[in-house]
């Protein structure tokens, strides 16, 4: 009798232990999981964030730099005729008889760097030559409607004689004239002969 119910006891606390362990088991897979899950997001929340900078700007020297001054050929600019004469003699004025056309941009009437050294040379032969006149032309090519084409005309021949009043030349002695399309200097149709005919043309009267 006494070994019947100790049987059973013993099964009884057998059952109780056999649930201990195996909630402490499910408890530790569950915390084991747990810390996987936090471990993970730790290292991912403590990963660096990668982001995307911008190229650094490059700088190029000033000399490196294309201008529309630098992108022409370079102009060899002559030493200037008053540096060599204070007083020109008449043979050195034959040498200047023919005053320099000048040349403009498209659609522009600024005055070009090639141009400078043309009309400092034009502007020694006009002060020295006495008692002459001198008619500046502007001219284009024939693009554009004539009558935009004679404003510019007229706009390149004022430019061109403001320019030699800096150089000294008397205003007085100076007329300007457009012709803007209609005297081309040149009549094919390309860019080459277009240049031509962007000018401010000289004549001495």
């Amino acid at each position: 009798m006494r070994h019947r119910l100790i049987h059973p006891l013993s099964v009884t606390l057998l059952c109780l232990m056999l649930l201990a362990t195996a909630w402490g088991c499910a408890k530790k897979v569950a915390s084991s999981s747990g810390d996987t899950s936090s471990t993970t997001k730790g290292k991912s929340a403590a990963a660096p964030v990668e982001t995307i900078k911008p190229e650094g700007m490059v700088t190029i020297p000033d000399e490196q730099r294309s201008t529309i001054d630098t992108a022409r050929a370079p102009v060899d600019t002559p030493p200037s005729p008053s540096a060599t004469m204070d007083s020109p003699s008449p043979q050195a004025l034959s040498s200047l008889a023919s005053l320099g056309d000048i040349f403009f941009d498209y659609d522009q009437y600024t005055i070009r760097r090639d141009a400078q050294p043309v009309l400092e040379a034009d502007a020694l032969w006009i002060k020295n030559a006495a008692g002459k006149s001198i008619l500046i032309e502007g001219h284009c090519d024939e693009r554009g409607t004539q009558a935009y084409n004679l404003v510019l005309g007229e706009k390149r021949a004022r430019s061109t004689k403001r320019y030699l009043e800096d150089l000294g030349v008397a205003a007085s002695r100076m007329k300007i004239v457009s012709f803007g399309e209609i005297r081309p200097f040149c009549k094919e149709h390309d860019e080459t002969c277009y240049q031509q005919n962007r000018r401010a043309h000289f004549v001495a009267q």
